[in-house]
């Protein structure tokens, strides 16, 4: 008790801090959940009354982490509606967002963290997914998670909670489709890291208990995907693969929506309007500057072979949306802010007045960028007409 307290004293902010970020994620992930919407859309309903448990995932294995807690909550409550139905994908939400935050630290420190997760975590598109009962959510959690792995594996390529849970991440992530690809390039790139681990962990039973731990899940996907097919789909195919002139109009589409205009898609977007605000796009485009003129760091590369790899997935017009490149704009995001930081910063390093309108001015922003997205999710779309005329089922 008394290391704990001695602890509690010495880590008194941090801990204080922690528990205001927990607080405030678990609000937006659970305000109005179950009456946001009058109802559900029909590619709810779909999933909140598809089969669940041991039978459901025998019958269906993909995205296995999102059925599982479904299952496990429906098991618990059997008379489940709009709040339960959308629960599991807001506690996915609510990781993405804690990993997001941890990247970012990792990346670029803790203030950059705090400021950037603000913004992911409160924009639009975010609270869209992770409140909403489909399947998309899993794509989102992806590319922050792989890239967190990368840096831990740089810092820690020895610790064994980063050997063995990579191995738990990449296995969960095997059942997402089209996230094969994602996982494979990411493992060769971690080629010398994973190497330096298995040398370290030497003794028979530690790579003994990797191995079973890696490969614990591929024989339940490898049979459900023999039996009941869906290879196609697994990898991140469409059924029919369009022609070249409508890949590429479907290709130049992706920088189109991140950049200009969002879809139409009235089940987790408002009309056309814009992925980011006009404070979001400008720190996104010091971003791409400051990676532009550091083109041969090894993060550059990193961040540019997902995102290529990541465009071609949500190109072809398979099960793979655009909730997998969003992340990359927010890290995009952290960047730009980082390095106006660190410029501001750099011109004015002992005086605090400046300092302080520098890290003010930029808090402003970031407040009143957070304000128009969470007006624009709870205020704007569910009022929307076009929104109130899709959310029309009840569970």
């Amino acid at each position: 008790m008394g290391r704990i307290r001695k602890y509690i004293s010495e880590n008194s902010r941090v801990i204080g801090w922690s528990v205001l970020g927990v607080l405030l994620v678990s609000w937006l992930m659970l305000y109005k959940l179950g009456n946001l919407t009058d109802g559900m859309s029909a590619a709810e309903l779909s999933a909140t009354s598809a089969a669940v448990g041991w039978h459901g995932i025998y019958q269906n294995v993909l995205y296995l982490p999102l059925n599982f807690i479904r299952s496990v909550i429906f098991a618990l409550f059997t008379d489940h509606g709009l709040l339960l139905g959308r629960l599991p994908n807001a506690l996915f939400g609510a990781l993405t967002i804690i990993t997001f935050a941890c990247l970012i630290k990792v990346w670029h420190g803790t203030r950059t963290a705090v400021m950037a997760t603000l913004l992911f975590a409160t924009s639009a598109w975010v609270l869209h997914v992770s409140r909403l009962a489909s399947f998309d959510v899993m794509y989102l959690w992806t590319l922050p998670t792989l890239l967190l792995l990368h840096a831990l594996f740089n810092k820690h390529a020895k610790n064994p909670i980063v050997w063995f849970g990579s191995a738990i991440v990449w296995g969960c992530m095997l059942y997402i489709p089209g996230m094969i690809w994602l996982v494979l390039l990411s493992i060769y790139l971690l080629r010398s890291q994973i190497a330096t681990g298995w040398r370290h962990f030497s003794r028979w039973w530690q790579r003994l208990g990797y191995l079973l731990l890696a490969l614990a899940g591929l024989p339940l996907l490898v049979f459900n995907l023999a039996k009941f097919g869906g290879v196609t789909m697994w990898l991140g195919l469409p059924t029919e693969l369009s022609g070249p002139l409508i890949l590429l109009k479907q290709l130049a589409a992706v920088p189109v929506h991140m950049f200009v205009r969002g879809p139409r898609y009235p089940e987790v977007w408002l009309d056309s309007v814009p992925l980011l605000d006009i404070f979001s796009l400008a720190m996104c485009f010091v971003g791409i500057y400051f990676y532009a003129t550091h083109i041969k760091a090894s993060r550059t590369r990193l961040l540019g072979l997902f995102t290529v790899l990541g465009v071609l997935l949500v190109a072809i017009g398979g099960p793979v949306g655009l909730s997998l490149l969003v992340p990359v704009l927010y890290i995009t995001i952290a960047t730009g802010i980082a390095y106006m930081m660190h410029d501001w910063l750099h011109v004015f390093p002992n005086n605090p007045l400046a300092r302080g309108i520098g890290i003010g001015l930029i808090s402003l922003a970031i407040g009143l960028s957070c304000l128009y997205n969470l007006r624009a999710y709870f205020v704007a779309w569910p009022h929307n007409p076009t929104t109130q005329a899709v959310f029309q089922y009840r569970p």
